[in-house]
C-alpha cells in the first residue's frame, strides 16, 4: 500500500515540476472587458498600394488577397472591403513580388481633419484581436513577414490602442510562435442575430 501511494506522490511531482519548468501551455490573455455603452464613431475609407516581397512565404495573387482580407476584417474593417493584387508570376503560382490595391474603411470617434466628405456613422466598440498561429483560422506562422508589415503599414489606418508586438520574423525559414500580435481596436457592434 505505501509503494501505491509513494508512486501517486512522485507522479504528482513530476506533474508539477513539469508545469513550473514551461510545459504548461501559455495563457491567453483576458479579453477587454466591453464597454458599458457602444460609442458613436465614423466609417473612414481608405485606398492604399500595398507591395509584399518576402523571403520565407510567397502568394499567389489569389492566396495573397485572401490573406490581406483575413486580416482586414479580423481588425474591424467594414464588410465592403476590396483586395485586388496583381503578381510577378504570370501562370497563377506564388510570387516573389507582389502588390494589392486596397480599399476598406476604419472606425474613428472623430472624423479625420481634412475629410471633407460627409462620413458614414456607426456604432462601435473596443474589442480584442490577436493575430498567432492558427488564430484567426487561416493564419500560421508562415505569414509572419506578411503580418508584420500589415502591422507597420496598414494597422496605423485603425483606431488602436493596448497594441503589443512580439513578432520574431526569421528571413527564409518559418519560426515556430515567431507571429504574434495583438491590440485592441475600434470595431462595429455586430448586429443581433434574427431569432
Amino acid at each position: 500500500m505505501r509503494l501505491i501511494k509513494s508512486r501517486y506522490a512522485i507522479g504528482w511531482v513530476v506533474c508539477g515540476a513539469m508545469s513550473v519548468s514551461g510545459f504548461a501551455a501559455e495563457p491567453e490573455p483576458a479579453p477587454a472587458a466591453p464597454s458599458e455603452a457602444p460609442l458613436a464613431a465614423v466609417w473612414v475609407p481608405h485606398e492604399v498600394s500595398f507591395v509584399y516581397m518576402g523571403f520565407t512565404s510567397y502568394y499567389s495573387c489569389d492566396g495573397l488577397e485572401s490573406k490581406l482580407k483575413l486580416l482586414l476584417k479580423a481588425s474591424g474593417a467594414r464588410a465592403d472591403l476590396r483586395v485586388i493584387a496583381s503578381c510577378s508570376n504570370m501562370t497563377g503560382g506564388p510570387s516573389r513580388l507582389s502588390s494589392a490595391r486596397l480599399r476598406f474603411s476604419t472606425l474613428a470617434i472623430e472624423p479625420p481633419p481634412d475629410t471633407k466628405e460627409t462620413l458614414l456613422p456607426a456604432l462601435s466598440e473596443w474589442r480584442r484581436v490577436v493575430f498567432r498561429d492558427r488564430l484567426p483560422a487561416g493564419l500560421t506562422d508562415g505569414d509572419c513577414e506578411l503580418v508584420e508589415q500589415f502591422d507597420r503599414e496598414l494597422l496605423p489606418l485603425f483606431t488602436v490602442r493596448d497594441r503589443l508586438s512580439q513578432m520574431n520574423c526569421i528571413p527564409h525559414q518559418v519560426s515556430m510562435a515567431g507571429l504574434r500580435l495583438q491590440f485592441t481596436v475600434l470595431a462595429p457592434v455586430p448586429e443581433p442575430k434574427a431569432p
